[in-house]
């Protein structure tokens, strides 16, 4: 299992996808920064000084971005392994089906937590010499940190739950655009029609649990629920939908 998860974190190190998103982003955090540089001014009293202590609140709106890039990284992941016929090979390496599929899953958990901290990381690096040179950093303290440590954790957690739910609808889907088109179909189409048809179901959603998680609040929804909870469900989401991957990949034929 060690050899097959190694080999697996270097696939997902090595594809292509991967780096492009990573470049986009590192792109766009070089381009928000001079904007706010620009903007902002180290003056008492300029309007607009830039504040580190809105980082936290940065970080939940970026959260949208990480989230939708896990799910593309977890469908393509797996995705462009079937559409180029690489599951065949790879089986027949490893012929234990469960073992190939949790072991692909792994890594791309883990690979797009890693990947969300890090440029979560270099996000709030950057803003931070924006705020020391031209906006301000009064009211950062322990309690400051350990809410945007949170917010961090929180957005980097969505996009690795968002990669498994896209990762495990491509393998049913046997490529990357099932999983694309129906996580399309389901946020413009499904979602909306629960909220208009069925508003009492609004606190079973992906999105307005993703949204409680994330802010740490229910503000502006419908019902009550705890981070917690509404982590547990969307956890329980992906791993219902992984499980049923996995019965798929051992039962189907892969040729």
């Amino acid at each position: 299992m060690t050899a097959l998860l190694a080999a697996e974190f270097r696939r997902m190190r090595s594809r292509h996808l991967v780096r492009i998103v990573a470049g986009l982003a590192l792109l766009g955090i070089a381009i928000a920064g001079v904007i706010v540089a620009v903007r902002s001014s180290p003056e008492v009293g300029a309007d607009p000084r830039f504040p580190l202590t809105m980082l936290p609140d940065v970080l939940k709106g970026t959260s949208i971005p990480l989230i939708i890039a896990g799910w593309l990284l977890g469908a393509s992941f797996i995705g462009a392994d079937w559409r180029v016929g690489t599951i065949t090979t790879l089986l027949t390496w490893e012929p234990r089906r469960p073992r190939v599929i949790v072991a692909k899953a792994l890594a791309c958990a883990v690979s797009v937590f890693a990947l969300g901290m890090a440029l979560q990381a270099v996000l709030g690096g950057v803003l931070s010499l924006d705020a020391m040179f031209r906006g301000t950093t009064e009211g950062i303290d322990a309690s400051w940190l350990r809410e945007t440590g949170g917010v961090a954790v929180r957005a980097a957690t969505l996009a690795t739950v968002a990669s498994i739910v896209g990762f495990a609808v491509a393998s049913i889907g046997r490529n990357t655009a099932a999983a694309l088109g129906a996580g399309f179909a389901y946020l413009a189409v499904v979602e909306n029609l629960v909220r208009g048809l069925r508003p009492a179901w609004q606190r079973w959603l992906f999105t307005d649990n993703a949204a409680v998680f994330i802010t740490g609040g229910n503000v502006g929804l419908s019902f009550q629920r705890t981070m917690f909870q509404a982590l547990v469900l969307l956890a329980a989401y992906a791993a219902a939908l992984f499980a049923v991957s996995v019965v798929m990949f051992r039962t189907r034929d892969v040729n």
